[in-house]
């Protein structure tokens, strides 16, 4: 016989447990507290290809901006005192690579098998890339955003969301790098900055369907 509606969601009630309903953990990555949670370091460097004349802008040539790569060494950059520090003045840019490595547990929620996102808002325009490839012909930055390795530019100070992965592995290492750009492009004021860096931990019914 079948069920009723009130029997299946009586049923579907049931593994609504309490260690499923709890909400998602939310790091502040610019805390470094909670950036130790995930094992994570921070680095800063400005331009578009860091240490190169110009922040490496050329005019008419095909640019490729290593910083964006989950191998990149950023061994060499410094770690910023504030992301919200105004770095640059007018038409500029700069990096912000988070590292992290995921642990078994944060805050007393289980990591693996969670989905991991993270979100953040460049001043004035941003970039989030995360364990990103080398591009060739059959991987280009299309595929990037369909694999969630790219979260391109979404609107002017608009927030940037992206899924790091959807079934965590405790133990694995992402790479999320940030690419803050100064705008409106025809006539950038001021300099770029990053407002915040939020992870967010989710199982159970706070993770998104996707």
């Amino acid at each position: 016989m079948k069920k009723s509606s009130a029997e299946e969601y009586a049923e579907l009630k049931k593994t609504f447990t309490p260690d499923r309903l709890r909400p998602a953990v939310v790091l502040n990555l610019d805390d470094p507290e909670d950036l130790a949670l995930v094992n994570g370091s921070l680095k800063w460097a400005p331009g578009l290809i860091p240490g190169e004349p110009n922040e490496g802008l050329v005019a008419g040539k095909f640019i490729e901006a290593p910083p964006r790569l989950a191998d990149f060494d950023d061994s060499s950059w410094e770690t910023p005192d504030n992301i919200r520090d105004v770095v640059g003045t007018g038409f500029t840019f700069a990096w912000y690579r988070f590292t992290i490595t995921l642990p078994e547990q944060v805050k007393g929620v289980d990591v693996a098998d969670a989905q991991i996102w993270f979100e953040t808002c460049a001043d004035d325009y941003g970039e989030v890339w995360v364990d990103c490839p080398e591009f060739n012909l059959a991987y280009r930055p299309a595929n990037a955003v369909a694999d969630s390795k790219l979260s391109p530019v979404v609107g002017y100070n608009a927030r940037n969301n992206i899924l790091i992965t959807p079934s965590a592995k405790p133990g694995r290492r992402h790479v999320i790098a940030c690419l803050a750009i100064n705008g409106p492009i025809a006539q950038p004021m001021g300099g770029v900055f990053i407002r915040y860096a939020r992870l967010e931990i989710c199982q159970g019914v706070a993770k998104v369907p996707i």
